[in-house]
């Protein structure tokens, strides 16, 4: 895979409206305790470490990818979590647009490193990229399923 293709592959970005305020929508995805309830199917052995810092693994087809962010607290424009020891994911960033008092657009962007060698040139694309992009419209549909419902 080329470098520009690398690159190319690094970041995912997806949003979604929500009837909600920013801020419910915010605490939600501030309390990694609750980070469960929203988080796609296709996140699983999700450990939460203080109130900062969470891993999971992310289920692709023929892989599995560890996870360890941590939020980054510089970042005032946005919610960011930031990859710890080197795994795939490397940034996950969610960015709210208050519209009104119960309207938020948020959109969330993931960078990470695609894989590597000949199969994950083959497979990025064809596989893992499709699977990453539905993992975070799953989990942005479940967020705004429960942002909407007050649960």
């Amino acid at each position: 895979m080329s470098e520009a293709d690398a690159a190319r592959l690094a970041w995912i970005r997806e949003d979604v409206h929500i009837h909600a305020s920013g801020a419910d929508v915010y605490a939600r995805l501030v309390d990694l305790g609750r980070a469960g309830e929203w988080l796609a199917p296709t996140f699983r052995a999700l450990t939460v470490t203080g109130e900062d810092a969470f891993s999971f693994s992310l289920a692709l087809p023929l892989r599995t990818e560890q996870a360890r962010l941590r939020r980054d607290r510089s970042e005032t424009e946005a919610l960011t979590f930031v990859g710890r020891d080197g795994g795939a994911l490397r940034a996950l960033t969610w960015a709210f647009h208050q519209e009104g008092p119960r309207d938020v657009h948020l959109t969330v962007e993931a960078r990470y490193e695609p894989a590597g060698g000949v199969l994950g040139s083959l497979l990025e694309p064809l596989l893992h990229r499709p699977h990453r992009t539905q993992a975070l419209r799953d989990t942005l549909w479940k967020l705004k399923q429960l942002s909407e419902r007050g649960l």
